[in-house]
């Protein structure tokens, strides 16, 4: 029986949750801005709940971002939601699993949730749409291969976000298998044996990529090479709300003007206004270019300005990356990107 049969009514979605294990880290505990994964809000709401699926390496049974980060994330925007709209017997509890989380680590954790609610309530994230979408306070729920009982949480006062670990905790960390080794949390290094092959690229050539155990990774590489491992992105983009700016992964003549952020030159047409800046290689280039254009040249309602922006600080510059993240939900500026940025305007804002 697979996990979607277990849950029917709830959404799996594929390779667009991004929880970070650092922010579950002892001391720092942390809800990312940057990372904020509220395009998630909408999904749960259709379907009272989600799943999140990860992996973990040798010697642990869930990985920090299912035990930690995720629940870290439900109650600092349970607690958010409470503040701008107060509800009777509305969940602000923080939630843990007892046999991960100790109870020193436990107090420790809910003693900072206020602050980080705090945070992402001066964040300038539309919280308002939140609290809208949230019939039900969150809650994480935590299985792993081991689990043997699956709950109807139908009635329950709260919408489950199912935390489930993918990995079987084996002995050593390594375990031979009829035609293969499984090597526990290989999934969580996919850089280290994908050769570039996307989710999207697979499941469009699946029967070929099978076909012939001998010949897999050299047909994986062919594809990757031929198709290229940013299918998952080509035709994809999103205008930056609620300006006319579109960030997106592929050059389209539905645009006036187009800033080419990647090595690859592109061809367009004559009619169009097209600036190529041959960027090395990196996926968060363009939200920096888009980033820079909204600080200089908008105000922090998203209109242009007839002057551009003269005293710029780090809160107008994390008001309009929110901007961007919200709009862009494949949005993940690196913190080099970020600092760059940072350093750039700082250094020339006018006092």
């Amino acid at each position: 029986m697979t996990v979607a049969d277990l849950f029917p009514t709830l959404a799996l979605v594929a390779y667009s949750a991004y929880f970070k294990s650092t922010d579950g880290h002892m001391h720092i505990w942390d809800f990312s801005i940057r990372r904020n994964n509220l395009h998630l809000i909408p999904l749960i709401s259709q379907h009272h709940g989600c799943i999140i699926v990860d992996s973990t390496r040798k010697g642990k049974r869930i990985p920090d971002a299912l035990s930690k980060t995720i629940p870290i994330w439900c109650c600092t925007i349970n607690r958010a939601v409470h503040r701008i709209r107060p509800r009777e017997a509305w969940d602000i509890d923080f939630h843990s699993l007892p046999s991960v989380v100790s109870p020193s680590e436990h107090a420790q954790i809910e003693s900072k949730i206020e602050l980080l609610t705090d945070k992402l309530m001066q964040s300038g994230i539309d919280l308002i749409s939140v609290s809208d979408q949230l019939k039900k306070p969150l809650r994480p729920i935590w299985y792993t291969p081991q689990s043997s009982h699956a709950a109807d949480f139908e009635e329950s006062p709260f919408w489950p976000v199912i935390c489930l670990s993918a990995s079987e905790a084996v002995e050593n960390g390594y375990q031979s298998r009829p035609g293969y080794l499984y090597v526990q949390g290989s999934g969580d290094d996919q850089e280290a044996w994908s050769f570039g092959l996307t989710p999207t690229l697979f499941w469009n050539h699946q029967e070929y990529i099978l076909s012939n155990k001998t010949d897999c990774e050299e047909r994986v590489k062919e594809l990757v090479k031929e198709i290229g491992s940013d299918q998952n992105n080509n035709h994809s983009f999103a205008f930056i709300d609620p300006t006319t700016i579109a960030i997106g992964g592929s050059v389209s003549s539905l645009f006036d003007v187009i800033i080419n952020c990647s090595l690859e030159q592109k061809l367009v047409s004559d009619s169009i206004d097209y600036l190529h800046l041959p960027i090395p290689e990196g996926k968060d280039h363009s939200v920096g270019i888009a980033l820079s254009i909204l600080v200089k040249y908008f105000d922090l309602n998203g209109q242009l300005q007839v002057k551009d922006n003269s005293r710029v600080d780090k809160k107008v510059i994390q008001h309009q990356l929110v901007r961007i993240i919200s709009s862009w939900e494949k949005a993940s500026p690196s913190r080099t990107t970020l600092k760059k940025v940072n350093m750039y305007f700082m250094s020339h804002s006018v006092s």
